[in-house]
């Protein structure tokens, strides 16, 4: 059991270090993000596990699905107004 949380840490360092490493696209962020999230629901479901607590899964299942959901429409929001879908192309200044 160890064992595989030190691969699920292991796996949640790697994908940090790639997100922060190939952040130019968002689509790819969001993918990369997904796979966070993933991840995390490993951890949490082995959590829940000890604890007698698995129907909890499905409300942070819930959470992930509407995270996706909102970041995709928001990616077809940018490339239909501005083109393009780099991060750089973003302003956020104008807060």
């Amino acid at each position: 059991m160890l064992n595989l949380f030190y691969l699920y840490m292991y796996m949640y360092i790697i994908s940090i270090l790639l997100i922060s490493l190939k952040y130019k696209n968002l689509l790819i962020t969001l993918m990369m993000l997904e796979i966070l999230m993933l991840i995390l629901m490993f951890y949490f479901y082995n959590f829940m596990l000890l604890i007698n607590f698995e129907y909890m899964i499905m409300f942070f299942l819930l959470m992930t699905i509407c995270e996706g959901i909102l970041g995709l429409s928001l990616l077809i929001l940018l490339i239909q107004f501005k083109g393009m879908d780099k991060l750089n192309s973003i302003n956020l200044n104008l807060w």
